[in-house]
């Protein structure tokens, strides 16, 4: 017999990054079941047969698109091209063989349908491919989570899940946890290192720690049967940015914007260029396949450039990466593979205070080297386990550019524009980070429904910081340099239980983690014992429902406890005080290592229901209880007056999911993502109670809408196909206005956040047509976000709630016009982009 070998493109096989293939073969002219079919996947060399009730599984699939044959002596085969597998997911695959007495050359082949509904999904997830992110009109794959359903961004582009802080979302690649421990900043993610990405928001299982609001969970690409290479080159703008001009303002000629002369109210700007470089804009390429020599090796190399000015009068972004796997299978059932990637970027940001002093302004440098060696091991078809080694390296260095290291000049402001005129920030860091990790897990199918796995991972740490920073104005300096090495772990275990009409998944983790560091007793009495801190734990139990209530509707229920460490960062800050509490300052603000890890209690509840095997619909109820948030109390034991971390902060989120979406048929598809949620708390951000203190406000004691509540937000992806190599990718984003806290007049007090800014929202297109050259297509885009040119904004004036009017007469006590109108405080304007794509074969 003859049998159709499918080219796939097997991905890495790490915990959280394969998924099961199960399901039933029947007679199709009786319904009885089947016993020795062979269920085989070409592309990997495995499968799996059918036990006396029909019944077969196949673990520890690697994620992607796959050609599945169900052949047995007697019986027609037949092959079902196209079954997609999903990490951590079960896809249900059933066939009904027809008994023949003639032996059939060619097995029958179906065409698979992508399931609208996974009833094995207890909680809400989506789905990125690299495909949709190379239709999508958005610059970085960040962006593409922003338009998920329950996420929300602040006034800095923060994302933020389903109502909790910045900061609470972890990132794994390929199975290892990537976020800064030290200063508790995300990784840079460029299209290159993305094959598929998904996001887990609110609930998710135990294998998963150290977050409190979600997880965004990347599988990087791997090498394919066949040699491909691709190349991308996007553009820097291609229209002029409106605030890269002097009197950017539109109507900066009326008399409104000149004085009693008729002299501009500007000040002449020097305009910027970008860093002296080969050339602007950004750049992918890739290539990957089997090596030539050894057609079991396969490898992966990918690069890019980028090298583009802000739209804002300065700032800019450069940065250069790499990204490389190789692996190896020595058998079916065994697999080796090492994957690296290095990232060297240099931002500098924009400050409306050194507007007509960027050369003064501070410049981010960034190294990156990630390094993991990995081992899958399929020991039985009932059983097998992944373990694997990381390293991971960040060096962040921020200052002036030629700037002495000991130099302190503060910046001197002028009296009437209010920008600076001389000197620099008081900020200074140099940051080395090392991370040494290993994980391990161990997968067991212990009859046809339970699915245990369980396993452990260690982290240990080297934190080496030099920092010298100004909290606020004319406050004191404080000086951080040491060398930290703390211990984190954890295990987890889960059942994954699939009964016909019920799936549960169970779970418990436990983590551990050590700071390494002393403190003293009682954090209120510097003149306590001072003593080595007490390693914390945790146990997190999770759970996750999933109840076909038809074939195509079926209900879900997801709640579990979820904690976070804080950044290290906070653990060590101002160290020197504790061992010399006499050097405290007014005011002075002291880190804490026995600080407790943040913890959200988290419920969903939700329906999903497929109309037509084509649209489907998924609605979520969610609750967070959020407690231990970390928070800043100012201390007053006589004589001491200072401000320490602690766990004082609290919060509470109520909201609502909904998602519809059209897979892509007959050349068209689209999602549409509508949010509506209740994000309250005491304080939005951790250090908020120590610029209370010294800006001389109120405890804050009760909840009030946080900074980044946004009551309404809403998303929607269209694709459109034209033809066989033309299409669009639409793309509109709105969402209701930030909070502010308006100001009356004075004596008046009023509501904290009781303001809401205008609302948000944008529109972006893209727009692509392909030409095949023999084995080689280029495709040619061009992409406009923001197209109407709305003016969104971020910022505002409490006396009014605009970005650009005080309320006040040009002059008055804010400042000149010119510093009242930040560019800053609103969001990018329209900006348009062309770009070509070459991929061969």
């Amino acid at each position: 017999m003859k049998k159709i070998i499918f080219i796939a493109l097997p991905f890495i096989l790490f915990a959280g990054t394969v998924g099961k293939i199960s399901g039933r073969i029947v007679d199709a002219e009786t319904s009885d079941p089947l016993v020795g079919v062979d269920v085989y996947i070409p592309a990997l060399r495995t499968g799996g047969a059918t036990d006396e009730d029909g019944y077969y599984f196949i673990l520890n699939v690697p994620p992607g698109s796959y050609d599945i044959e169900a052949s047995m002596i007697g019986y027609c085969s037949e092959i079902r091209k196209g079954v997609t597998v999903f990490i951590d997911r079960t896809t249900y695959l059933n066939f009904e063989l027809a008994y023949t007495i003639i032996e059939i050359d060619k097995p029958v082949v179906v065409i698979a349908k992508k399931p609208v509904i996974e009833i094995d999904m207890t909680s809400k997830e989506a789905r990125i491919t690299r495909n949709e992110l190379d239709i999508l009109p958005i610059e970085k794959p960040t962006e593409a989570i922003a338009l998920q359903g329950g996420v929300t961004t602040d006034a800095a582009g923060n994302l933020h899940i389903r109502g909790g802080r910045s900061g609470e979302l972890a990132y794994y690649i390929d199975g290892i946890e990537v976020s800064n421990a030290l200063l508790g900043s995300t990784p840079i993610i460029y299209k290159n290192l993305i094959s598929e990405m998904s996001l887990l928001s609110g609930t998710f299982n135990a294998e998963y720690g150290n977050s409190m609001s979600g997880v965004v969970n990347i599988i990087t690409p791997e090498g394919g049967e066949r040699i491909s290479s691709t190349f991308e080159y996007t553009s820097f703008m291609l229209n002029a940015s409106p605030y890269r001009k002097t009197d950017w303002i539109d109507d900066s000629s009326s008399d409104a914007h000149r004085d009693s002369l008729g002299n501009s109210l500007y000040r002449e700007q020097d305009l910027l260029s970008l860093k002296d470089v080969p050339f602007l804009g950004e750049v992918h390429a890739s290539l990957d396949g089997a090596m030539p020599f050894d057609r079991n090796t396969r490898f992966y190399v990918g690069g890019h450039y980028l090298n583009q000015e802000s739209h804002l009068p300065f700032g800019y972004e450069l940065a250069r990466s790499v990204n490389a796997k190789v692996s190896r299978r020595f058998s079916p059932n065994f697999k080796v593979l090492i994957d690296v990637h290095y990232t060297k970027s240099e931002i500098q940001n924009y400050n409306h205070l050194y507007k007509y002093l960027h050369e003064n302004y501070l410049v981010n440098h960034k190294k990156n080297i990630r390094a993991i060696l990995g081992f899958n091991h399929a020991v039985t078809n009932y059983f097998f386990y992944n373990i694997r080694f990381g390293y991971i390296e960040d060096n962040i260095k921020t200052g002036v550019p030629g700037l002495d290291e000991d130099t302190i000049i503060e910046p001197v402001y002028d009296n009437y524009s209010e920008f600076y005129l001389s000197g620099y920030p008081i900020f200074r860091q140099d940051a080395k980070t090392k991370k040494y990790t290993i994980k391990a897990d161990f997968n067991l199918q212990a009859g046809k429904m339970h699915n245990l796995k369980c396993g452990f991972e260690g982290n240990v740490y080297t934190f080496d910081l030099s920092k010298r920073e100004q909290l606020f104005v004319r406050g004191p300096i404080s000086y951080q340099d040491y060398v930290r090495e703390p211990r984190a772990g954890a295990l987890f275990i889960q059942d994954k239980i699939e009964h016909q009409y019920l799936v549960i998944n169970a779970g418990l983790r436990f983590d551990y983690s050590d700071p390494h560091a002393s403190m003293w007793e009682d954090i209120e009495d510097p003149t306590s014992e001072v003593t080595m801190v007490d390693p914390s734990y945790q146990l997190s139990p999770r759970l996750g429902l999933s109840h076909p209530i038809t074939d195509n509707a079926m209900l879900h229920f997801a709640y579990g406890h979820f904690f976070q460490t804080p950044p290290y960062e906070i653990m060590y800050f101002n160290s020197d005080y504790i061992v010399s509490p006499e050097s405290i300052p007014l005011y002075g603000l002291v880190g804490n290592p026995r600080i407790l890890p943040q913890r959200t209690i988290a419920y969903e509840v939700g329906v999903k229901y497929a109309i037509k095997e084509i649209y489907g619909i998924d609605l979520t109820l969610f609750l967070k209880d959020i407690k231990n948030l970390l928070a800043t109390t100012e201390v007053k034991p006589f004589p001491y007056d200072y401000i320490i971390y602690t766990n004082e902060d609290f919060g509470s989120v109520q909201g609502i999911d909904i998602t519809l979406k059209r897979e892509v048929i007959s050349h068209f598809g689209f999602s549409i993502n509508y949010t509506y949620q209740i994000a309250r708390g005491n304080r939005s951000f951790a250090t908020q109670g120590f610029y209370d203190v010294y800006y001389g406000n109120p405890e804050r004691m009760k909840e009030y809408y946080l900074d980044f509540d946004r009551r309404h937000t809403f998303s929607s992806n269209c694709e459109i196909i034209i033809g066989t190599r033309a299409g669009i990718g639409i793309s509109f984003k709105a969402a209701s206005g930030l909070p502010y806290t308006p100001y009356i007049s004075e004596g008046i007090v009023v509501e904290e956040n009781s303001g809401r800014m205008d609302w948000d929202y944008s529109l972006d297109v893209l727009v692509h047509q392909g030409v095949k050259f023999g084995l080689t297509t280029v495709d040619f885009f061009i992409k406009g976000t923001n197209l109407t040119d709305h003016i969104n904004p971020r910022y505002v004036y409490s006396r009014t709630g605009d970005p650009w009017d005080t309320g006040e007469v040009a002059g008055g006590l804010m400042g000149s016009l010119d510093y009242i109108r930040d560019p800053s405080n609103v969001g990018p304007r329209r900006t348009i982009k062309a770009g070509i794509r070459v991929s061969l074969p």
